[in-house]
């Protein structure tokens, strides 16, 4: 792979015009295949994701594959800002427009000087510890690791998080945080925010720009892959709700633990109308989805106790008419499956203290819970626990929810409400 020359050393905002360096650098970009954003000059709109198809000539034209079409009235010699990695250093530049090459691939003159990329596209949010919004990350390697930690800041560019915690997704193991797992413009094709002012949850995938020690911790950055028009207005959304409360009173207003960000007016009205949907949308009115619920065969694997019986009688109340509870994984296996004209279990909860509970990784003990299903993980699986723990969303199958014990709010009501939901139309 051609590699740059070191250049001399320069100040930040100084022009790099030296013809053979930008060649060098635009090719090991392409040879990396590297996707890294570009974004219309002067204008509020989003990044795009793309990558190098093509070099034509001596560095006389690039040919970038985009995710997302760029609109049709642009016209050509339209000036594109772009942002690329090239060894330990960021660049940026312009590039011209001159025309669509084919599906999603785009003619653009190549830079003529390129400046170090101290400062982002897009204006970062910083976020405090108790705004508790939280990070979860899954990259595509094998075997595949999953990261969580806190939201550091965040932009419609991208954001950073604090790694609290790094695991193993085949078994649920921790591994210690360090930045050598976080190689530059490693993808992770899953990230999840949750808990961001007026937006409770968005999911995207991520592409690393760095990972950097601050003392004990490690700081981890990613830029956004690519973002779909929806996900664009609600994060702007977000963002812009929450400028404006940063102007208006010098620091966002105050919140509960796991609650979003809204102004005391605000969450009284926005939890009554979580509830009210909640209700509104809950099947249990539905006459068949009860006789459903009601012939559904559901079994219960929980120790024996006071938390059981409260469980057993919030299913009471929900319409699980046939309702089996059993203390542990060995009394269950002989149940699962169907025989003697009994049906197979349309849903199985289980205890995630089953698998050892105290200071066992969450995502470790549903790992252990799988395994001792064995041949019969195929299920319809309930995790049940007492908080639910953000991890364990990176390890979810279309066949596998988690719930809390019992709902503690609106949002936990939901959830609920829409296990249920899934359990009246199996």
């Amino acid at each position: 792979m051609n590699r740059p020359r070191s250049e001399k050393p320069v100040a930040s905002d100084l022009a790099i015009e030296d013809p053979a360096f930008i060649e060098a650098a635009l090719q090991a970009l392409f040879e990396s295949e590297a996707e890294f954003p570009i974004k219309v000059e002067g204008t509020s709109t989003l990044p795009y994701a793309s990558v190098i198809k093509e070099i034509r000539g001596k560095n006389e034209m690039l040919v970038l594959k985009l995710i997302r079409p760029l609109p049709h009235e642009l016209m050509n010699g339209a000036l594109f800002q772009v942002i690329f990695p090239c060894e330990d250093k960021r660049y940026q530049a312009r590039i011209a427009f001159q025309g669509r090459e084919g599906y999603l691939q785009y003619k653009f003159t190549p830079p003529v000087s390129l400046t170090h990329a101290d400062r982002r596209i897009a204006k970062r949010f910083p976020f405090r510890p108790r705004e508790s919004a939280y990070v979860i990350a899954q990259d595509g390697r094998i075997p595949a690791l999953g990261v969580a930690g806190p939201l550091v800041n965040i932009g419609l560019g991208g954001f950073a998080m604090r790694v609290d915690r790094v695991l193993k997704l085949d078994d649920g193991m921790r591994v210690p945080p360090s930045t050598a797992l976080f190689d530059r413009e490693r993808v992770f094709p899953r990230v999840r925010i949750q808990d961001l002012p007026r937006l409770p949850l968005l999911e995207w995938r991520g592409i690393v720009t760095h990972a950097t020690a601050r003392g004990d911790e490690v700081i981890l950055g990613f830029d956004f892959g690519e973002l779909t028009e929806d996900e664009a207005r609600s994060l702007g959304d977000c963002l812009n709700f929450r400028e404006k409360l940063m102007r208006g009173s010098g620091h966002p207003t105050g919140r509960t633990e796991g609650s979003t960000l809204l102004p005391p007016d605000e969450a009284p009205r926005r939890v009554a109308r979580t509830a009210v949907a909640a209700n509104e949308e809950a099947p249990g009115t539905d006459p068949l989805a009860r006789l459903q619920r009601r012939s559904a065969r559901v079994l219960l694997c929980m120790p024996e106790g006071e938390m059981r019986d409260k469980v057993q009688a919030h299913l009471a109340d929900q319409g699980i008419a046939r309702l089996e509870c059993l203390p542990g994984i060995d009394e269950l296996r002989p149940l699962l499956q169907a025989k003697g004209g009994q049906p197979a279990a349309a849903w199985v909860l289980l205890d995630l203290n089953l698998a050892g509970g105290g200071d066992v990784e969450p995502l470790a003990a549903m790992r252990t819970l799988e395994r001792d299903l064995g041949e019969f993980g195929g299920l319809s699986l309930v995790m049940l626990c007492e908080r639910v723990d953000p991890t364990l969303f990176l390890a979810l199958d279309t066949n596998i929810r988690v719930l809390p014990y019992l709902p503690a709010d609106a949002e936990e009501e939901m959830a609920w409400s829409q296990a249920l939901e899934m359990l009246s139309v199996s």
